[in-house]
């Protein structure tokens, strides 16, 4: 089994040396207005660590093309790197979900995961 942790800007510059994790998955984008101040240093710890990692967008109340845009034209470098995550935990519908995946597969190559709720 693979221990890790996900990340966002709540948790700072956090150091990921110490922590006992195989990967971290880290915040990048949100919406079409936020980008995680603290991200392309996680991945570059996570890398230098030799950690699997990935990089998730907060699903907003956006379309899903605005947002996919938005996740992939922040994220380019990251892409065929580490894994792509939606995070959904807000009232998107499956239908929007299914969107957002389906724009970032078509522009990237790359099928996301999805990250939910355990009542997703």
């Amino acid at each position: 089994m693979l221990r890790g942790i996900d990340i966002s800007s709540w948790q700072g510059d956090i150091d990921l040396a110490p922590l006992p994790i195989d990967f971290v998955i880290v915040k990048a984008t949100e919406g079409t207005h936020y980008v995680n101040p603290y991200c392309d240093s996680k991945v570059s710890q996570a890398k230098g660590l030799n950690l699997l990692w990935g990089f998730y967008h907060f699903a907003s109340s956006y379309t899903p093309a605005e947002e996919a845009a938005y996740f992939i034209n922040n994220c380019t470098n990251y892409f065929r790197q580490g894994i792509p995550v939606l995070d959904w935990e807000g009232n998107q519908s499956v239908a929007w979900v299914n969107e957002f995946v389906r724009i970032v597969r078509d522009q990237t190559g790359v099928w996301p995961w999805i990250y939910g709720n355990p009542w997703r």
